[in-house]
């Protein structure tokens, strides 16, 4: 079977599954698809131009040997690592602001 021909629409395809090593595989909510503005303006792409793009999103020499896509971990939430009282300091940060908003709003009404 021939391999399919170098597209944007592939190339999305190929970065949403994690291909560039960069994102877990899902796709992304893009209002405007990659490739969709050069297809709108009645210039569409050439293969050769999403074959160089294809090549420069895949081929990552920082990466090296790093898994891609499916394969990759995700770094851990920043949350998890708050301690009790950075939590508290948050929930104090938190009361302040609400509290200033709620003077603030009393003040404009009376003004």
């Amino acid at each position: 079977m021939a391999e399919t021909p170098h597209t944007a629409d592939r190339l999305r395809h190929d970065i949403d599954e994690g291909e560039a090593g960069d994102k877990k595989g899902y796709p992304d909510a893009a209002a405007s698809p990659l490739g969709t503005d050069d297809e709108a303006s009645g210039f569409p792409n050439t293969e050769a131009q999403v074959e160089r793009a294809q090549a420069a999103e895949t081929a990552n020499p920082a990466r090296k040997d790093a898994p891609k896509g499916a394969e990759a971990t995700r770094p851990d939430s920043m949350s998890a690592s708050h301690t009790s009282r950075e939590a508290s300091n948050r929930t104090i940060l938190i009361a302040v602001t609400v509290g200033t908003a709620v003077v603030l709003t009393v003040i404009a009404l009376l003004v």
